[in-house]
């Protein structure tokens, strides 16, 4: 989903699984906000393929939060370093301002512990989460505690994903506006092309074929 902001045009995905190259990202975006799950499995598969992926588009900045399938990135500081290519600000718990425009994060282990007290910079700009809040546009499958603290700190946009039928979906509200930016369903449709005497469908060529009238 794209957004005009402050002069720039920032452009938050999430969940792609593994089928990022389906993607498309405006060309005139200059802001790439990452919500996590990039990969299809749960371990470090993919991830490489995806960050060269997502930096063979120019912009200025790059912004990553983990998924769920990305937990060991906020299990072990080595493996983060490891794996994240230093043009791309990784947001655990943290804040990032670039150019006027405030970033956060509130992690995935922090809404997933039993203490239900997350607290996230007020005021900010862009509140970035895997998981949505309880509610809104969330399957089901959103937190509580996620949903007091966006009340509480009232940031300008919360963007996150996880739930992949309310992908592409946003939802105003009195302080925030509400973007579940998931690709998942999006890139999973077949997608077909034509070429001479047939078309492509995914990875597959098929041909017509042309019979006789008797």
């Amino acid at each position: 989903m794209l957004f005009n902001y402050k002069e720039h045009r920032i452009f938050a995905f999430s969940d792609s699984h593994g089928m990022h190259k389906r993607l498309h990202i405006p060309e005139e975006a200059d802001i790439l906000l990452c919500a996590g799950d990039v990969v299809s499995g749960f371990g470090k598969d993919g991830m490489e393929n995806f960050f060269s992926w997502l930096l063979s588009h120019p912009a200025k900045l790059y912004i990553f939060v983990a998924g769920n399938h990305e937990l060991f990135l906020e299990d072990s500081l080595e493996q983060t370093i490891s794996l994240l290519p230093k043009k791309v600000v990784f947001l655990h718990d943290s804040t990032f301002e670039f150019d006027g425009i405030s970033f956060g994060n509130i992690s995935m282990r922090s809404l997933q512990s039993k203490e239900q007290n997350v607290q996230s910079a007020a005021k900010m700009d862009f509140l970035i989460t895997h998981i949505p809040p309880e509610g809104i546009l969330d399957e089901g499958r959103g937190s509580l505690p996620l949903l007091l603290e966006v009340y509480r700190s009232q940031p300008r946009f919360h963007v996150f994903g996880h739930a992949h039928s309310c992908g592409n979906q946003s939802k105003g509200g009195a302080f925030t506006e509400f973007y579940n930016v998931s690709q998942f369903n999006e890139l999973k449709k077949p997608r077909w092309r034509s070429i001479e005497n047939g078309f492509h469908l995914g990875d597959k060529s098929f041909k017509y074929q042309s019979k006789k009238c008797l």
